[in-house]
């Protein structure tokens, strides 16, 4: 055999000996359960909820419209198809909502988007009793990427956010307004 080959099995057997301890490491990886078995029903954590389908956050003092844009909340569930729009279009819908409705609601900051996020549980991260039928996808957010053709927005499932979500492609967005 020359030496060449003994080489070749060398790292063959490298390589799998390095795959086998990744396969067994990697056995003991789970993801953290659904928040629809971890949050007990009625625990609306931070949250108050209103009529009229929002939800009030004392946290950042801020009232969310517990759905997804394009549905409605009726007896504790978001109905309709949620709108899914680029970020451009997200911030021109809530536009025509505003002066349709007389009200001043906006794209959640990133920072506000991000409080959602509840720690332990995922799919989607964040409390589905105020929230729900929530997408597990990402959600826009009013902040500007410092990358051009970026925009933010935080990943439901986990609670993850980023500022390079493509502003052109197509997500849901939630709204918010200051409290009355």
């Amino acid at each position: 055999m020359d030496k060449e080959m003994v080489y070749v099995r060398m790292a063959l057997r490298l390589f799998l000996f390095w795959f086998l301890i990744m396969l067994v490491t990697g056995c003991e990886r789970r993801l953290p359960p659904g928040c629809y078995g971890f949050i007990a029903e009625g625990d609306n954590g931070r949250f108050e909820l209103k009529a009229g389908g929002l939800a009030y956050d004392p946290d950042n003092d801020i009232e969310w419209f517990r759905c997804s844009v394009g549905q409605r909340l009726v007896k504790e569930e978001c109905l309709g198809v949620p709108m899914i729009v680029s970020w451009t279009d997200a911030v021109e819908s809530v536009s025509e909502i505003n002066q349709k409705s007389g009200t001043q609601w906006r794209l959640p900051s990133l920072d506000e988007l991000a409080s959602l996020g509840v720690k332990g549980c995922g799919n989607p991260s964040i409390n589905v009793n105020v929230f729900p039928n929530a997408m597990v996808n990402n959600y826009w957010a009013k902040d500007e990427s410092p990358h051009t053709g970026f925009r933010c927005g935080m990943y439901t499932f986990s609670g993850a956010t980023s500022c390079r979500l493509f502003d052109n492609l197509e997500r849901p967005f939630f709204m918010v307004r200051s409290p009355k």
